[in-house]
């Protein structure tokens, strides 16, 4: 049974499954964390007084409850040396032991025909394995994405998420004070794409910590099923405004083991014009040119394609292969 504690708990991040290239098995990959939220007056104060003093950010009856639950989130003590167990396909397996961040993977191996008995619309499902007498549910999933056909990564601030990253106290008011937002038409966008038969891998320098309230948003407005890469970050070492690094430092250590994870399938990169999306996917259409076949950059500072950001950008590659765009409404899968 997984060691866990009645004030302890698991979040399970949603990951995508390989298929082996003799189709007899699949490479199930889990990803766990642990903690307990601490609710600490004195550390919640501590994120509060850094955004009065900075951005003037305070909470309003409006959108306290959503600063307490994303703080929380925050300040919670990681559970080190836990192990996890859990139940997939009737069977259990058990995780490594946690590390100091609270977080532990593996990857289980499946047999085929094991996995589609269970699978549920292309999904395996598992629960953590409790102590006796413990009723809580600590659920998760992984997608069964098959070797070949289409995937779109997609980055979510800005992108398919209201975020406003270029503006530090409007980012910080979106991420910590009020709902989250859609951007328009992205989700019908992506839903179009999934009845398509697209497959979707979501990646963000948003930190971990934001992935239930990201899971939660993704799912409530629409946006089809699919895999979540954020990054790790431990709020010790750093103070609040620096919980967001720039994409240039965690955009390819995201992408690149999607790409590799996959390689007979073609990629759609989808971003948005506000930070480095363009100029880090163009580099790595370079570097993955058979694989990625097509870039959407989605426009949010009102430049235009004849910019010379995007002509040096996208210098030498074909200009059918990437597109700006402000309506997503028109756009199609290659």
């Amino acid at each position: 049974m997984s060691s866990l504690k009645t004030d302890e708990r698991v979040v399970f991040f949603t990951t995508d499954a390989r298929r082996s290239d003799d189709g007899r098995s699949w490479t199930v990959p889990i990803h766990a964390w642990v903690h307990e939220l601490d609710d600490t007056r004195a550390r919640k104060a501590v994120f509060a007084a850094v955004l009065k003093k900075t951005y003037g950010l305070v909470p309003t009856p409006e959108t306290a409850a959503n600063f307490d639950d994303r703080v929380r989130l925050f300040v919670v003590d990681n559970e080190r040396g836990k192990r996890v167990v859990i139940r997939l396909a009737g069977e259990t397996f058990s995780l490594p032991p946690t590390e100091a961040n609270g977080h532990a993977t593996v990857e289980i191996q499946l047999d085929a025909t094991v996995a589609a008995g269970a699978a549920r619309d292309g999904t395996l499902e598992f629960t953590a394995v409790l102590p006796e007498g413990d009723e809580r549910v600590f659920a998760g999933r992984v997608n069964l994405v098959e070797p070949d056909g289409l995937s779109v990564i997609s980055d979510i601030d800005d992108t398919v998420k209201l975020t406003e990253v270029t503006d530090r106290a409007a980012m910080f008011d979106r991420t910590f004070f009020r709902d989250f937002e859609p951007a328009p038409g992205m989700p019908e966008l992506y839903r179009r794409w999934a009845r398509q038969g697209a497959r979707f891998h979501f990646v963000s320098s948003s930190p971990w910590n934001l992935y239930k309230p990201l899971d939660a948003f993704l799912t409530g407005s629409g946006f089809p099923d699919r895999s979540v890469s954020l990054k790790l970050v431990r709020v010790k070492d750093k103070t609040i405004l620096d919980l967001f690094r720039k994409g240039t430092e965690t955009k390819p250590r995201q992408i690149v083991p999607i790409l590799e994870r996959f390689p007979r399938r073609r990629f759609v990169l989808v971003g948005d014009s506000g930070e480095q999306d363009p100029e880090v996917y163009a580099a790595l259409l370079r570097e993955h040119p058979q694989q990625i076949v097509r870039i959407y950059i989605r426009n949010v500072d009102g430049s235009v394609a004849t910019d010379a950001r995007y002509r040096e950008a996208f210098a030498s590659i074909d200009p059918e292969r990437w597109t700006l765009f402000a309506d997503p409404s028109g756009l199609e899968l290659p």
